[in-house]
């Protein structure tokens, strides 16, 4: 049965099929999620990107882990959230494999371009990303007026 702020079409699941139809003959994508920290899970108790998956009905294959301890990204600029991730991920028996990364939230993408560079470095191949959420980029005119937010 449908769930409450779960959609019934997987945002996941149709990049999954839309990247299949763009490059056929090539090969499945593995829908990879972005590892939770362990503090996160502690909190929750569950993985968000892997809930989301299981519930909309797409496989998805844990190659990424966490490295080093990060910060909590909520609350920091886009440098910064770039300097907190770098590094922090490894990705295990991924080379040869064409990967889509799935993660519940875009903010800044710090978090999907630290995923995509632990990937290719373990020589997969990274075709793209899909997320249940992003956040709109704030620009200077926006943060100025903030009238104009809707």
């Amino acid at each position: 049965p449908p769930q409450p702020g779960i959609p019934e079409a997987s945002v996941a699941d149709e990049a999954v099929h839309e990247n299949d139809a763009a490059t056929a003959g090539a090969g499945p994508a593995s829908v990879v999620p972005v590892p939770t920290s362990r503090a996160a899970y502690r909190r929750r108790g569950y993985r968000v990107v892997e809930l989301i998956a299981r519930r909309a009905g797409v496989p998805v294959v844990p190659l990424l882990r966490q490295a080093r301890l990060t910060a909590d990204q909520r609350g920091l600029a886009r440098d910064a959230r770039r300097c907190n991730v770098a590094g922090s991920m490894r990705a295990t028996d991924a080379a040869g494999r064409r990967i889509l990364i799935l993660d519940d939230v875009a903010t800044t993408g710090a978090t999907l371009a630290e995923a995509a560079r632990a990937l290719r470095e373990a020589g997969a191949e990274v075709v793209g990303a899909a997320v249940v959420a992003a956040t709109p980029r704030r620009t200077a005119s926006v943060m100025r007026h903030p009238e104009t937010r809707a």
